[in-house]
Parts: C-alpha cells; sequence; structure tokens
C-alpha cells in the first residue's frame, strides 16, 4: 500500500500541472500593488482577504489575526470567551492564553510571555512569532515579487505538503482573484471582505462523516485510521462527554463534536445541550452549538433559541454499516452518482473500523476532501 504522504504528494503534483497550465493564461499585474495588503494562508488553505482581518506590524512584531487558527488544519485550536476577555490556543498537551484586558500571556503551567494579544475591530490578533514558536509551528513572508500580487504570510504544520514556492504557483490565480475583487471593493470605500468564502485552494467534492462514538476504544482506534489528513465529525450523548480527555483528543485533531440528543421533551433537551456544552467547555474550551436529534420539530425552535445547529445527513448507513472493504466500496459507488458536497452518517465507530481505511483511500483517489462537518458560513 502506497504511504499516505505519498499519495498526497502524488496527487498536490498531478494539481500544479493542472494550475501551472491556466497559470499561462493569467494577465500580468502592472499596477502597483496596496499599501498593507497581506495574502495568509494555514498550509494549503488560503484565508480569506478583507480589511477586518489584515496582518499588521506593532512594535516591530507580526500580527494575525486569530482567524488563522479557527478551524484550519494546523492542529492548534483556538476559542475565545468574551466574558473573560481571554483568548486560547490550545493542543492535547498544552495551552497558550492571552489576557486581552490586562494584557499578559500565559501558557497552563503559569510561564508568562511578553508578546500579547490585541482586540482590533472586534476582531483578536496573535503575535505570530510567540504562538509558532509556542507550537512548534513554520510561517514565512513572501513578498510581492514571488506572489505577483501581494505578500503571503504563511504558517505551516508537519503535515503541510507543498513548498511556499509550489502553494504560491498554486495559488496565483486565486490570489489574483481575490486581490482584484478586494481592489474594487476599495475603490468602492468596502473592504471589510470581498464576498468571497475562506475556503482551501483544493476545490474538490467536500465529504463530511458522521461517527456515533460508543465506546472510548473504538472512537480512539478510528481517529488513528484517519490520522492528519481527514477530520469527522463524533456523535457523543451528554453522559460521554464526561470524558474530557476523548473531547480534548477530538478538538485537537480538528474533529467536529456533535451532542447526540436524546431527550423526549424540551426540557429534557435543554437539559443535555447545557450539560454538554459546560462539559465541552470545561475539557477542551470548545463551544457546542452541534445536535443531532431526531424528535418531534418544535425542538427546532429551542435549538435556534440555544444558538445550536441541527445536524442533518445526505446519506444514512447505519442499517447497512461499513464494517467491510466490500461495503466500502459500496459507498463510495454511491458518492460517485453524486455532483455536491455529502454528509454521510456512517452509524456506530466499531462499524466503521473494518472499511475505513479502503473509503479514505477511494475517496483520496476521486479527489473528494474529507473535513469535519462546519456550520455554513
Amino acid at each position: 500500500m502506497v504511504p499516505v504522504r505519498k499519495r498526497l504528494a502524488c496527487r498536490a503534483a498531478a494539481f500544479l500541472l493542472a494550475l501551472a497550465l491556466a497559470a499561462a493564461l493569467a494577465p500580468e499585474r502592472s499596477r502597483a500593488a496596496l499599501e498593507g495588503v497581506y495574502f495568509t494562508a494555514a498550509n494549503e488553505q488560503l484565508m480569506e482577504l478583507s480589511s477586518g482581518t489584515m496582518p499588521f506590524y506593532s512594535g516591530g512584531v507580526l500580527y494575525v489575526s486569530s482567524s488563522l487558527f479557527d478551524g484550519t488544519d494546523l492542529g492548534v485550536t483556538y476559542v475565545y470567551n468574551s466574558s473573560t476577555g481571554i483568548a486560547m490556543l490550545y493542543t492535547n498537551r498544552t495551552d497558550l492564553r492571552f489576557d486581552l484586558a490586562k494584557q499578559t500571556t500565559y501558557d497552563k503551567n503559569g510561564n508568562s510571555y511578553q508578546a500579547h494579544a490585541i482586540e482590533k475591530g472586534g476582531q483578536v490578533f496573535l503575535p505570530m512569532g510567540t504562538v509558532c514558536g509556542f507550537f512548534g509551528l513554520s510561517w514565512s513572508v513572501s513578498d510581492a515579487s514571488q506572489t505577483g500580487v501581494a505578500p503571503l504570510i504563511r504558517v505551516r504544520s508537519s503535515g503541510a505538503i507543498l513548498s511556499d514556492r509550489d502553494f504560491i504557483d498554486a495559488a496565483r490565480n486565486e490570489m489574483l482573484r481575490r486581490y482584484n475583487a478586494y481592489e474594487k471593493a476599495a475603490a468602492e470605500g468596502d473592504t471589510e471582505g470581498d464576498g468571497l468564502p475562506s475556503s482551501p485552494v483544493y476545490t474538490g467534492q467536500k465529504i463530511h462523516l458522521l461517527v456515533e462514538s460508543r465506546t472510548r476504544e473504538d472512537t480512539l482506534a478510528l481517529l488513528d485510521v484517519l490520522g492528519q489528513e481527514a477530520q469527522g465529525a463524533f456523535l457523543l450523548t451528554a453522559e460521554q462527554m464526561e470524558d474530557g480527555d476523548l473531547l480534548r483528543g477530538l478538538i485537537a485533531g480538528g474533529h467536529a463534536v456533535v451532542l447526540l440528543a436524546r431527550g423526549e421533551t424540551e426540557a429534557a433537551l435543554e437539559e443535555e445541550i447545557l450539560r454538554g456544552r459546560e462539559l465541552l467547555w470545561q475539557a477542551a474550551c470548545a463551544w457546542l452549538d452541534l445536535v443531532w436529534y431526531e424528535g418531534e420539530a418544535p425542538a427546532a425552535s429551542l435549538l435556534e433559541e440555544l444558538g445550536c445547529l441541527s445536524v442533518t445527513a445526505d446519506l444514512d448507513r447505519r442499517d447497512t454499516g461499513m464494517g467491510s472493504a466490500g461495503r466500502a466500496r459500496t459507498l463510495l459507488g454511491t458518492v460517485e452518482r453524486y455532483r455536491r458536497d455529502l454528509t454521510i452518517l456512517l452509524g456506530p465507530d466499531s462499524g466503521c473500523l473494518g472499511g475505513m481505511e479502503t473509503l479514505l483511500e477511494g475517496l483520496e483517489e476521486r479527489e473528494c476532501l474529507v473535513c469535519a462537518w462546519r456550520p455554513a458560513a
């Protein structure tokens, strides 16, 4: 079997070749770039270009928007508690906390750091050097002469596939498109956003896998199969969320945590959500807003009131399961008949172990992106 990283590198090479051919047709930029405009990227994900998240230097320190770490695949999770004014970046091993009111920075062991976070226009900005040094990330700044448009600030984790040069080649046309839209908005006096989604350069079919967590052991075994290249959404009951280590592992791996709610009354459902939310926050400083609920319709208003989203599936495979390579190939055949993003409920974790590797390999061959279920922008 070809190693996953080697397969990803081959796919990236083919992708770069196609983009290089398209880049030959792209118009050359001859006008001067706008001052203070930077692109940002996390691994292979090109971030939104807007004034609200634009990096800047302060006191010789480069500051980047916290959105660079929010929902990306750098392996670091960002959360902000507005009531305490504390922003935090964390993994399953450590964390770095920024007290915006006191302008202090410290880790869970009480060690202090000189650089602090800055809040600007309601957005939290973090000191790039301090954050990357603390979490073992690498970062670089490519100037406009390299991108052909505007400077690019890129953060990379050990899971990054493309070099800076290859990433720029792959993203060049997309950067030009986004820059043109930003420049047009600037001329019209509106640069809060360019109307373009913050999405990876990769534009293939997105597959969201939902898995019911039954036992800690089976869930951890499934996480090993998913590795760093694929993220899923795991359905847990409020009782299962008492396992703080499991919650931290899921969040640190970029997976989504979904409450598997079973309350038969609105009062019971509300109690489940609030309990699950408290447990997830205590364990991983993550906010619970995803709920899987198959009860009566009146619960929809309660979910909205509590700021939750109801997670649903396009394909329900609980009856068939995915316990073997054959079942996985059958599911792949079903996926091929669709030409859009899909959310697939696979059923219990134990019933996925036998076929998950085959499913992931097949989705990768079809250039599908396996990512956690996220609320639509």
